[in-house]
């Protein structure tokens, strides 16, 4: 295991996680807050939200109860157009787990993957329940979708994105070479 169970998404839109980055850049700093700025109803997904740019390196690491604060990309990103942070989500998707072992996985499974095969990669990266693994392995797969580096064909996650080299051949946390 690679991650911590907070290290894998639970926020649904990508495109709500863009926008936290500018919540706190505008001086919203409570999770409140934030789930407002974003149109949330529901406190926790203010957390959630919050969490999920953490996991992309545009939120900082802090201490319970701290305010968020933006990294220096989480910055330069909450003051950039929509194409600007579109460029900016993808690179991260590709770069950083869990995401960068789903791509992994997908790009090594010619006839795509399955929901439950996503589950699986984000089980052997942090210790999920499988009920747990299998919505976040919607969440990962909605990221993905969203910015247009996967599609969903006959109920199959297939790679999308640019033609990268495949990564040297070393065992994986997943079990599967990446």
């Amino acid at each position: 295991m690679l991650l911590d169970t907070a290290d894998i998404p639970q926020a649904d839109q990508i495109w709500d996680v863009a926008r936290v980055p500018e919540a706190i850049d505008r001086g919203r700093l409570t999770t409140e807050a934030i789930a407002e700025y974003i149109g949330m109803k529901v406190l926790r997904q203010g957390h959630y939200y919050t969490q999920a740019a953490r996991i992309l390196g545009l939120v900082a690491e802090g201490e319970p109860g701290d305010d968020p604060q933006l990294t220096i990309l989480g910055r330069s990103f909450a003051r950039s157009n929509r194409a600007e942070q579109r460029t900016y989500l993808r690179r991260l998707l590709l770069q950083r787990d869990p995401m960068r072992a789903v791509i992994v996985a997908m790009r090594m499974a010619p006839a795509g993957l399955e929901r439950t095969a996503v589950a699986q990669v984000l089980q052997g990266l942090a210790p999920l329940a499988d009920s747990t693994a299998y919505r976040r392995a919607q969440t990962v797969a909605a990221w993905l979708t969203a910015v247009d580096l996967a599609d969903w064909r006959e109920g199959r996650l297939f790679y999308t994105g640019p033609d990268l080299p495949m990564p040297p051949s070393t065992p994986s946390a997943s079990g599967l070479v990446s």
